[in-house]
């Protein structure tokens, strides 16, 4: 028996439950999370086999995935540097950003526990134990970033998550945090501020934000993900997020110069090379 022990009962945690409970019957799943409603809602679902604290539980565990924002994934990685482990315990997150998250393993690493970072790529602006489900992560990009996990280790992980039909892809801690700064970071800090500019700008036009039809709805549906979790996103990757915000601010500002210039060729050449990148994305 195989006890895995999954700290976040959100999104994301949740479905990684679903997954390996598909993935493997010979498996105990102990789940932690504040949210008392969303551990009865898998307990009731036998998603779950348990709801602990999480201190009292990841000394029993073989497998402890941190499921959390990646504030409090660094934190349960100092608590369980504080921890007496099994052995042959191996500790993964699915935290956006890596590099924070792999300086902080050092401490497990140094006492012989495996470390397997991790992250998903995959998600919704859909939120909580209720919406999770096997299909989330299927077909995208998992990302793994090796730590002090051993071969066996490794394969054991891939064979509870093999339900969840993800594609394992290898990446260095730095180059996965410039990379998801860039196709996910800076997506949702520009989706929010579309939908806070246009806010304030219709707010006193009595049909305002009620006229958003496809275009907007589609391009700002990821502003409705979690505040908490992405401004811990934002914390923790700042120095590319930024640095990404700036490429974009001067790619902007050349479009915006262009369409006041009412300069034809480059307003078609921008709109012709997005729409050429975006259509490939769905082939």
């Amino acid at each position: 028996m195989t006890m895995v022990l999954i700290s976040g009962l959100g999104l994301i945690g949740s479905s990684i439950a679903r997954i390996m409970r598909e993935s493997q019957t010979d498996v105990e799943i102990i789940g932690a999370d504040p949210d008392d409603d969303a551990a009865a809602f898998l307990l009731s679902r036998q998603i779950i086999n348990k709801h602990e604290p999480f201190s009292q539980a990841a000394p029993k565990a073989d497998v402890i995935v941190l499921a959390g924002p990646v504030s409090v994934i660094i934190a349960q990685i100092e608590t369980l540097a504080h921890l007496s482990l099994k052995s042959n315990l191996l500790v993964t997150d699915v935290g956006s950003t890596k590099v924070e998250v792999m300086q902080a393993a050092e401490n497990l690493r140094r006492q012989g526990i495996g470390f397997l970072g991790g992250h998903p790529m995959a998600g919704s602006h859909l939120v909580g134990a209720q919406n999770g489900t096997t299909q989330l992560f299927s077909g995208s990009k998992y990302f793994l970033v090796t730590g002090s996990q051993t071969k066996q280790q490794l394969s054991e992980f891939q064979k509870l998550m093999k339900a969840g039909n993800v594609d394992w892809t290898m990446i260095d801690a730095q180059t996965h945090d410039k990379l998801v700064s860039e196709l996910s970071h800076v997506p949702h800090v520009i989706a929010a501020t579309l939908v806070n500019t246009v806010a304030d700008s219709v707010g006193n036009d009595p049909v305002g934000l009620t006229a958003a039809a496809g275009g907007f709805k589609s391009t700002t549906r990821i502003a409705a993900s979690d505040p908490k979790m992405w401004t811990a996103i934002m914390m923790s990757n700042s120095e590319e997020i930024s640095s990404e915000i700036a490429d974009f601010k001067r790619e902007l500002t050349e479009f915006q110069q262009a369409i006041s210039s009412r300069n034809e060729e480059k307003i078609i050449a921008t709109f012709t090379k997005a729409q050429k990148i975006r259509k490939s994305l769905d082939e």
